[in-house]
């Protein structure tokens, strides 16, 4: 079967379907979301071993379960999360869904309503958004880094946070409102700094400053990053109430088409144009 994997670069391989552990899943992708994992990845800034099968976060239809994992999903879709607890990053330390079959850790998934919307592949990051309000309620807020996560994070404080603010280090055009940007990082007093930008200089900038602040990043992989700061607190995507409620009622038509393009050509999208894409799988295969 076809597989998009890193080999020393990204490109289409032609591998043998993989049994299925007790605790994973035989999935069929639908549709992948590209974004900031497989930019950096691409451009060298995040290291993965060679023929890792790619593709970190997804929609996909479950086929067969392991022998410990409920026989109900089975036939139902599901989000899959970027990291799993029990085996690390998706697409990254263990192989990903940017293939015809994947097979996943139950613990990386979130079952989706049988009605469920396009929207919903956003779930990882409202995920960490939703878990990040607790933190940064009536505080000053930097972010740095304008990816899915950075900028659904900032439009998901407003109204929470004192005061948000963002360097942007990808020059993405998408604007929230009630977000001041920053041109460079001194020792302004922020309460909370929330990077996630996948580049190493913000962490270096933090250690070499006064700065008094809890500093959060995403958790997506076990081994990155390498080196961070002392006081740094790491938020997982991970199953949380509230998040299908959220992208229905506060993710508008507007902000997904600016946040978000669709395509059936990976190659042609990476690096991507918007903070993510979605590539249609079976429109991707069916090319070759």
């Amino acid at each position: 079967m076809n597989a998009i994997v890193f080999d020393l670069g990204i490109t289409m391989k032609d591998i043998v379907e993989k049994p299925i552990k007790n605790d994973f899943l035989l999935v069929s992708p639908i549709k992948v979301l590209i974004s900031g994992i497989e930019n950096s990845i691409y451009t060298g800034l995040l290291w993965i071993h060679p023929g890792t099968i790619l593709g970190s976060t997804g929609i996909v239809k479950i086929d067969a379960v392991g022998l410990d994992v409920d026989t109900q999903l089975e036939g139902k879709h599901a989000i899959v999360l970027p990291y799993s607890k029990k085996y690390g990053g998706i697409g990254t330390e263990i192989d990903g869904i940017l293939v015809e079959k994947a097979v996943i850790p139950d613990d990386s998934i979130v079952p989706l309503p049988s009605d469920y919307i396009e929207k919903f592949i956003l779930y990882p990051f409202v995920s960490i958004g939703l878990q990040l309000r607790k933190i940064a309620r009536g505080e000053n807020v930097l972010i740095i880094g304008d990816g899915l996560t950075g900028l659904i994070s900032a439009q998901m404080l407003v109204g929470y946070a004192n005061k948000i603010s963002m360097f942007r280090d990808d020059a993405y055009k998408v604007k929230i409102y009630g977000v001041e940007e920053v041109k460079e990082i001194d020792n302004t007093k922020w309460e909370v700094i929330l990077i996630t930008t996948m580049r190493s200089w913000p962490r270096a900038v933090l250690r070499s400053l006064p700065i008094d602040a809890v500093v959060i990043m995403p958790k997506f992989m076990n081994t990155w990053p390498a080196l961070s700061p002392n006081n740094i607190k790491l938020i997982e995507p991970t199953k949380t109430n509230g998040v299908f409620e959220y992208i229905e009622s506060e993710i508008s038509d507007k902000l997904f088409n600016e946040l978000i393009g669709v395509s059936d050509d990976l190659f042609s999208s990476i690096p991507t144009s918007k903070p993510g894409i979605i590539i249609n799988i079976e429109k991707l295969f069916k090319k070759i």
